[in-house]
């Protein structure tokens, strides 16, 4: 901890080689824990004065409000799924909050696609509970919560670091009641531990993953391949497994991150569309349906799944996604 405290509050290349070293270790040696990824916390809270502000008084939102985030730095990278997922379980009756950044591993991070989109994202997280309150969801990016750390950290890391595991959920300081946390990382149990020990006023929450190919894994669910998810209650955490054999390619060229935003911004309109590629679509509805069941703890996955089909195909999505086009980061209109 020494090390990343030392990074922490450096600069400079020197600085920023040896934070990097230092992820790098303990991701090769399996070394990560709840209690070091507690420790992590710790020091970026003390590093934060913005941060620990949020946490001693969150910004309050209606119940039933999901937070949703990703790692990023998948090794095989998807068009914004996580984002169209979350419009998708909005449209089924699900509140979120979805953490935005601009892309660091792909060509166009969530930010970049709403912004093609004429979708506001959010700098000011006191703007948080009208948005939700209007449109049941609120896109926020992450730094406005902690603006020191974000500084220091944002473009050091091309690769999943220990922070990826936890620090995006864990900073959207809104009263939500779960979270659902995409990782590119087979160990989901120490993720979602580590949330809930940098959150722990969250009572419930979900972390998942997807291998779909020897070097190839996502940080969402699919419906092939191997798709771990990791699942809080009360501090304790379920491991889920399901694999399922299947033609990759043509899924692939389907769902892959495209060539510039525009792509990445039309892909996502066409996944939430009633005749929409079904692959894509798939893919969406199942990691939608993974926001509402842990949303609602008395929905099943069959029955989250079926929910958030119908909100797509009666074309609620598509409506929610008009609604929001008319709105401004200044004002709701």
């Amino acid at each position: 901890m020494q090390q990343f405290s030392e990074a922490l509050h450096g600069g400079g290349d020197d600085a920023d080689d040896c934070w990097r070293a230092w992820a790098r270790r303990l991701l090769d040696s399996n070394s990560l824990s709840p209690g070091l990824l507690a420790s992590v916390w710790a020091e970026v809270v003390a590093f934060d004065e913005t941060l620990a502000a949020f946490l001693a008084s969150p910004v309050p939102v209606p119940g039933r409000t999901v937070v949703v985030s990703g790692s990023g730095k998948e090794t095989f990278k998807t068009f914004n799924v996580s984002t169209a997922a979350a419009l998708l379980a909005t449209a089924s009756g699900v509140n979120v909050v979805k953490g935005t950044s601009s892309s660091v591993s792909a060509v166009s991070g969530s930010s970049d696609v709403l912004a093609a989109l004429g979708i506001p994202t959010l700098t000011e997280p006191s703007r948080i509970p009208e948005f939700v309150a209007t449109y049941g969801i609120a896109f926020v990016n992450y730094a406005s919560f902690c603006p020191r750390y974000a500084a220091r950290y944002d473009g050091r890391f091309d690769f999943l670091s220990p922070m990826s595991f936890f620090m995006p959920a864990a900073t959207l300081v809104v009263s939500a009641d779960a979270f659902l946390h995409g990782l590119a990382h087979d160990d989901v149990e120490t993720a979602a531990l580590g949330i809930h020990a940098a959150r722990p006023d969250i009572a419930r929450g979900r972390v998942v993953t997807t291998w779909v190919g020897p070097g190839q894994r996502i940080d969402e669910l699919a419906s092939f391949g191997t798709s771990t998810s990791a699942v809080l209650r009360h501090g304790g955490v379920q491991l889920l497994k399901h694999h399922q054999d299947g033609a990759a390619g043509p899924w692939q060229r389907a769902v892959r991150h495209r060539s510039d935003h525009a792509s990445n911004a039309a892909a996502l309109v066409e996944s939430l569309r009633p005749d929409g590629d079904p692959a894509a679509t798939d893919l969406v509805e199942r990691n939608a349906a993974a926001i509402l069941a842990t949303a609602h703890l008395g929905v099943g996955e069959e029955d989250a799944l079926q929910l958030v089909r119908e909100a797509r195909l009666d074309g609620r999505a598509q409506r929610l996604l008009s609604r929001l086009r008319t709105a401004t980061s200044k004002g709701i209109r």
